[in-house]
């Protein structure tokens, strides 16, 4: 491991559990064990080190959304519970520790830096919701379900699991885990069982 994989991954672990304005420079050099100054030479400074934080953790939400040819195969296959509930299987195969931590960092900083905010906006909201209209619109035109307020449809499903994953991020056991993503799989079938079309 380098030295600044080093940097981020002690970062990771100290922002996650005491927050981005709870660590020092100076707490992050002594953690990754190396002299104050020669963070200056991975970073320019905290703010460089939160924005790698959420550029990498807005790259694990891009590669976990399926690809639309993909989805339009899937749907080959299955209903639109099944589908939505591999889009919440697909998500949960990225979480790993890395992945919980960055979550932590940016769910809880997203109201106080600009740069967690802006992630948590346009990925976490924006670019889920658009993405769930778009497999919604495949749906409805391959016939798997009835006309509905796609939008609307799209940021409830959204709204909860983002919730959902909040806690999840939380958790500190594996019962907890898998307590919450059964709830997150019951809500998918719940929303999405009365829009399908059944033969």
């Amino acid at each position: 491991m380098s030295t600044k994989q080093k940097i981020f991954a002690c970062a990771l672990e100290l922002f996650s559990n005491k927050g981005f304005n709870g660590v020092s420079m100076r707490d992050l050099a002594e953690r990754v064990g190396i002299k104050g100054s020669s963070i200056y030479n991975h970073y320019s400074g905290k703010k460089a080190i939160m924005d790698d934080i959420c550029e990498t953790f807005a790259r694990t939400l891009d590669v976990s959304r399926p690809p639309l040819p993909q989805i339009d195969q899937m749907l080959d296959q299955m209903n639109a519970v099944e589908l939505f509930q591999s889009l919440i299987t697909a998500y949960g195969k990225k979480i790993d520790r890395t992945w919980t931590q960055m979550a932590r960092i940016i769910f809880s900083e997203h109201y106080y830096n600009e740069t967690a905010g802006a992630v948590f906006k346009k990925e976490l909201i924006q670019g889920n919701v658009a993405y769930y209209v778009t497999v919604l619109t495949l749906m409805e035109q391959k016939g798997k379900i009835k006309g509905c307020e796609k939008e609307f449809i799209a940021t409830l499903f959204n709204n909860e699991q983002l919730m959902l994953s909040m806690q999840y991020a939380h958790c500190t056991t594996a019962e907890e885990r898998a307590e919450l993503a059964a709830v997150m799989m019951a809500s998918a079938d719940y929303l999405f069982r009365g829009l399908e079309i059944r033969d």
